[in-house]
């Protein structure tokens, strides 16, 4: 198994500063949005999107860290206020082994807090010294809240591979692309890796994002921190369930559709996906965006942190959380 510490090491310093940052987003705010800064940062998570600004802000000439931990913050709110949204509108209690901000204070503080969280980030965003990366910020919200539309207002069927593609495209894969593009022009990079630091970041999000449904189906609570088979429970089919439904047919479609679910149903039918090949047709599936992911880095100047963006893109796909 792949750990965070061999990727993170050339980039600590920044990790550091970006934690200390974190730490102190509530300050002098509302005691209320104070107290749910602190909960959501006193443990931070993985930071993997941090972790590829940094690394890839290092193939440009003008490598100006304070810069540099701005765009870095400014992205890791964006991705923390989406997440604190998502856990009101799917009804989720847990994340990372503790209670989401909806279970603690109610959904009323949640929204506002995710709107607290949105605006920093937007005024770190501003005061970018390129037009063009501050724009990115901004498309980029634009594409995590149409994938969350079209989620929310998707017909009941079950989707194709291709629109499930599309959908974590928009929810997730663009905002680790937003992170590795937009690192690398804050940085000066050529634009031929700025570009391939783009593809890499879809792919690699691509990649991390059906491991990330993989596990929902076959990881455990513990483990993940959160309660496994949300998707199932609430009818929201990902790309193991699209396969396994190839093999179950199309009569089981509405089991796997119908909202809001017993436990007892969500593990009925986790079990069937299991005992097809749903779950490994997708793990395929996964190491072939990874793939595309580091063959992108093949174009990238050698130096170490392309080493680490390759060590970063296996952790992904090889994490059991």
């Amino acid at each position: 198994m792949t750990t965070t510490a061999g990727f993170r090491t050339l980039v600590s310093a920044e990790l550091d500063e970006l934690e200390r940052r974190l730490r102190e987003v509530g300050r002098g705010a509302h005691p209320t949005f104070a107290a749910a800064a602190s909960h959501l940062f006193g443990s931070p998570g993985k930071l993997l999107r941090p972790t590829l600004v940094f690394l890839s802000a290092r193939f440009g000439p003008s490598y100006r860290e304070a810069k540099i931990v701005d765009l870095a913050q400014s992205l890791e709110l964006v991705h923390t206020a989406s997440l604190v949204h998502d856990d009101i509108i799917d009804g989720s209690l847990t994340r990372r082994n503790q209670a989401t901000v909806n279970a603690r204070w109610g959904d009323e503080v949640a929204v506002v807090s995710g709107d607290y969280l949105f605006a920093k980030a937007y005024a770190l965003a501003a005061v970018l010294p390129k037009p063009e990366v501050i724009s990115l910020v901004a498309q980029t919200v634009f594409a995590l809240c149409d994938g969350e539309l079209n989620e929310i207002t998707g017909e009941a069927r079950v989707p194709t591979e291709r629109e499930y593609l599309e959908r974590i495209e928009l929810k997730t894969a663009s905002l680790y692309a937003a992170c590795c593009q937009g690192a690398a022009m804050l940085a000066e990079a050529e634009p031929e890796s700025v570009a391939m630091l783009g593809a890499f970041g879809t792919n690699f999000g691509l990649a991390f994002q059906i491991t990330d449904d993989i596990l929902d189906l076959d990881g455990d609570d513990e483990t993940l921190g959160k309660h496994v088979g949300q998707d199932l429970e609430r009818g929201m089919l990902t790309l193991p369930m699209i396969y396994a439904l190839d093999e179950l047919g199309p009569g089981s479609g509405s089991r796997f559709l119908a909202p809001r679910k017993s436990s007892a149903d969500t593990g009925q039918l986790m079990q069937a996906v299991r005992q097809t090949r749903g779950l490994e047709r997708a793990r395929r599936s996964a190491a072939e965006f990874r793939d595309r992911a580091l063959a992108s880095l093949e174009a990238l100047p050698q130096r170490p942190e392309r080493d680490a963006l390759g060590e970063i893109t296996y952790f992904a796909t090889e994490r059991d959380r």
